[in-house]
């Protein structure tokens, strides 16, 4: 049996958390792997994990400290370059005592792999603050996960994280990412060879509905719409690129392309845009076609009454499993072509895909799909037999518990 340490720094249960419950999760995995999992303690994450949980496992929540917010400084007693210097003094103490508690944990739990799941790079300072400590505890064997593309040094701060680049590139066994581009993109950062990087993408386990779609849509208020329903899951915030849609929708309501009960946008989630995309909506008076919803319980019901899946993201974007969830439910899927979302849907047959903050190719697919329902038919069934071949629970475990076998033998 496989002894593994699972360790992830993620101050919510974000999407690239979601693998992590599959390992947690499976029984066929658990048979064959001892499992365990450290994570940076935070109300939050803790709450939404224990949600998620189903089976037991040894579980260690590290109370790290988290200086990523400067914003109490102000600005006009302390210039940029003095604000610099104190976070830069302030991660290296914080980084040391990560390292140190780090490693008196790996040395308690001694595992042969550590697999680190790390939200992008350089991400969180403990997802590389466990390289250095895996490797000074003796951990055989260290692989880590980058969910998103790798940040470069254009950005003048991401300098100063070069030194510890070249220790975590040398002492990483193997990086594994959700698609081929974010691979590339690795490579190019950390100067990796590409036999130090794995493209794995994500697989899921869908929930189950929890009510019938009548309910659902009467709960919504829905209940005497027959239009298309077009549906946004992502936080509210501007890489998801909500704007970009709004600013389609206005364009297919001032042309008058469509009907006005042809169609409804519902927006679900939360975030910090929430005011400033309900004033555009109300002030260009798109209330007729475009509904907030909040937070849904049961994404899966909410997805459950969409004809259409949208993800108009603009940037930072790697594999979204909402993507493959839309799949899943045979939805078709309409997103920007952005990262690993060309790996996912395949424009034309599963979907439609558009150039990112291009508003007026968002409008077009919008248009074509409300008006070609056999097509949204047959593009839905494409993308449950593809979801079907790539992208289940099942395959993504098969492929990483071949990746902890080679590893181990090398």
């Amino acid at each position: 049996m496989i002894k593994i340490h699972y360790h992830s720094d993620c101050p919510f249960f974000a999407g690239c958390e979601n693998m992590l419950i599959n390992f947690f999760n499976s029984e066929k995995f658990r048979k064959t792997h001892d499992i365990s999992f450290s994570y940076r303690y935070s109300v939050k994450y803790s709450q939404e994990f224990n949600l998620r949980i189903e089976r037991p496992l040894p579980v260690y929540p590290l109370f790290f400290l988290d200086f990523s917010d400067f914003s109490f400084f102000d600005r006009r007693l302390l210039n940029r370059l003095a604000i610099l210097f104190f976070r830069l003094s302030l991660t290296a103490f914080v980084f040391l005592y990560q390292i140190f508690t780090l490693f008196r944990l790996f040395r308690k739990i001694k595992p042969n792999i550590l697999h680190i799941n790390n939200g992008g790079y350089p991400g969180a300072l403990s997802a590389r603050a466990a390289v250095i400590a895996a490797k000074l505890a003796g951990i055989p064997k260290v692989l880590m996960v980058v969910n998103n593309l790798a940040l470069d040094y254009k950005r003048f701060p991401r300098i100063f994280d070069y030194p510890i680049d070249i220790l975590v590139r040398k002492l990483t066994d193997l990086f594994i990412t959700g698609s081929q581009v974010a691979s590339l993109q690795l490579i190019s950062v950390l100067k990796l060879s590409a036999e130090k990087v794995n493209a794995i993408h994500n697989g899921i386990s869908l929930k189950k509905t929890s009510s019938f779609k009548k309910i659902t849509k009467k709960r919504l208020g829905l209940e005497n719409f027959s239009g298309v329903i077009f549906g946004v899951v992502a936080l509210l915030i501007e890489r998801k690129g909500h704007q970009v849609l709004l600013d389609a929708i206005k364009n297919i309501v001032e042309d008058r392309i469509v009907l006005d009960d042809h169609f409804m946008v519902l927006i679900e989630g939360e975030g910090p845009l929430l005011k400033d995309l309900r004033n555009f909506v109300i002030e260009n008076k798109l209330s007729t076609w475009i509904k907030f919803v909040g937070t849904e319980d049961n994404i899966v019901d909410f997805m459950s009454i969409l004809d259409i899946l949208v993800l108009p993201s603009i940037r930072d974007e790697d594999f979204p499993n909402v993507i493959i969830e839309a799949m899943a439910l045979s939805k078709p899927v309409i997103a920007s072509r952005l990262a690993g979302t060309p790996e996912q849907v395949i424009d034309g047959v599963t979907g439609i895909l558009f150039r990112p903050r291009k508003s007026k190719e968002l409008s077009d697919a919008i248009c074509y799909l409300v008006n070609h329902p056999i097509k949204r038919v047959e593009m839905g069934q494409a993308g449950l037999i593809r979801f079907k071949e790539k992208f289940t629970c099942q395959r993504a475990l098969n492929n990483y518990s071949d990746i902890y076998t080679k590893l181990l033998e090398i």
